[in-house]
């Protein structure tokens, strides 16, 4: 297979494969950490009591029940790169960065959609995003058989 298609294609599967593995977790760690039940979202309100009621809810929240959606995030940057960088046609950390890369725009975009969160968990939650595709990318050199060279 022509090795761009292939990068291309492992990107791709990369992206896909964060999603789930990004929300697989959320639910089972708010359940673990106890986490107050969010509100529920009607995109029909008023932004100005949306905004308050998020705020208000993560206002209720201890440091360790946002230990769920950290986890939960940085899951999916590393599941993503790592599924990247074993389908990818070489062994550079080129795709599965940049598939993290693409978790880590999708946690800024939650940022803005979410307002009220807590600026220390922000920063840590978009510190984190890059170096999980780094280790995935890492550990997919070893899981990776390298190729024999032809004599």
């Amino acid at each position: 297979m022509n090795p761009l298609l292939r990068n291309i294609l492992a990107g791709l599967a990369g992206a896909v494969v964060s999603m789930p593995a990004n929300m697989i977790l959320l639910a089972p760690l708010a359940r673990l950490t106890g986490a107050p039940v969010m509100p529920n979202y009607d995109p029909a309100a008023d932004p100005q009591v949306l905004q308050e009621v998020w705020r208000m809810y993560f206002n209720s929240l201890d440091a360790i029940h946002m230990l769920g959606p950290l986890l939960a995030h940085w899951n999916g940057a590393f599941c993503g790169a790592l599924a990247a960088g074993l389908l990818a046609s070489d062994r550079r950390a080129l795709i599965p960065l940049i598939v993290a890369g693409f978790v880590l725009l999708g946690g800024v975009a939650n940022a803005f959609m979410l307002p009220g969160q807590p600026v220390g968990f922000l920063v840590l939650d978009i510190a984190g995003y890059l170096p999980m595709g780094w280790l995935a990318w890492r550990l997919s050199l070893r899981l990776r058989p390298r190729r024999l060279i032809k004599a």
